[in-house]
């Protein structure tokens, strides 16, 4: 962590929370540096995420799809006291990379990937949307490939689903990735 000397000098770091509390903790952190009159330290704070916009039938839904559960990307210039800040916010467990006392700064290299992965993400989030429950699937990979089943259950967070398959004239319930299975027309 570096002091505060003049201007800043600003680096990614990636601040770990708890999945689902990625804007409460965005909001925590903005009202403590506002409150402790360090607003000048945080350039940026980004959550990977997007407005989706879903179509059932006649229902158009949006909603706000998160690439990164429990993770926040902050551009900000590190020091003991802005540590200690993020530290004590409720929901949040630390950051990615280095040691828990002295955080590592994302590469840039590492800022491109995350970065293709949220263009990527776009992708995801349109067969995210076309997943739900009582659809016929089949199983493209893995030990069950060409067997058929029905969605059971649909877990956008993680982009799995429970599908229920006939195995020996039972029905059993296999836990798949999104790209596992393809819907059945």
């Amino acid at each position: 962590m570096s002091e505060t000397t003049g201007t800043p000098s600003y680096q990614w770091y990636i601040l770990q929370a708890y999945a689902g509390f990625e804007n409460k903790v965005s909001l925590l952190i903005r009202e403590q540096l506002r409150l402790r009159n360090m607003v000048e330290l945080v350039d940026e704070i980004f959550i990977p995420s997007e407005e989706v916009t879903t179509k059932k039938g006649d229902k158009v839904r949006k909603t706000n799809v998160t690439y990164f559960p429990g993770y926040i990307l902050i551009r900000m210039h590190l020091t003991e006291d802005l540590w200690h800040v993020l530290m004590d916010i409720p929901k949040v467990s630390g950051f990615v990379g280095g040691t828990p006392a002295k955080p590592q700064a994302v590469s840039e290299k590492e800022l491109e990937s995350i970065r293709g992965q949220i263009s990527s993400g776009v992708k995801q989030a349109e067969i995210d949307s076309t997943f739900s429950l009582g659809q016929t699937v089949v199983v493209i990979d893995g030990p069950f490939a060409e067997f058929n089943g029905v969605i059971d259950e649909v877990d956008k967070e993680h982009n799995k689903l429970t599908v229920l398959v006939s195995i020996f004239g039972r029905s059993t319930p296999l836990e798949l990735s999104f790209d596992k299975v393809r819907l059945v027309e």
